[in-house]
């Protein structure tokens, strides 16, 4: 794992916050980003990453730590860029609202967000949060 640097950070920071995870197995995360991207059908999967259209837009600063308390308390899919060394990674967080305090301990990272069923998707990039589905009823306070 040591070649997915995002996902070791994770690891790492949620072993020392307590914080609930699991890395899905790279067929099972391969399955689950392609579902997620096929929905959604994100602008960028790569580089900045970013919805685009029919999104909500939420700015990253006074945001990017605390979005997630809005969100329901479910588990939340994490994944990454696709082009990089965490492609094809999915990491599980066991409740949605604990991804800001995740974060908040981790180094800079873009990073796509969604649930189990795919009812939202949420891309976190250096300049805003972007919301997609039902997360924008969710986060609509923010804007």
């Amino acid at each position: 794992m040591n070649n997915k640097p995002n996902t070791c950070e994770l690891t790492q920071v949620s072993r020392n916050l307590g914080i609930e995870i699991l890395i899905l197995d790279e067929n099972d995360s391969k399955q689950y980003i392609k579902k997620v991207i096929d929905i959604f059908m994100p602008f960028k999967i790569t580089g900045h990453l970013s919805i685009g259209t029919e999104t909500l837009t939420v700015p990253l600063e006074g945001n990017e730590f605390s979005y997630s308390k809005y969100l329901k308390s479910e588990p939340a899919y994490i994944f990454f860029d696709q082009e990089g060394r965490d492609r094809n990674t999915v990491v599980v967080v066991n409740d949605a609202k604990l991804i800001g305090d995740l974060m908040k301990k981790s180094y800079g990272m873009e990073y796509f967000v969604s649930n189990k069923n795919a009812d939202f998707l949420i891309a976190v990039n250096w300049y805003v949060i972007e919301v997609a589905g039902l997360a924008i009823g969710y986060l609509n306070e923010l804007k």
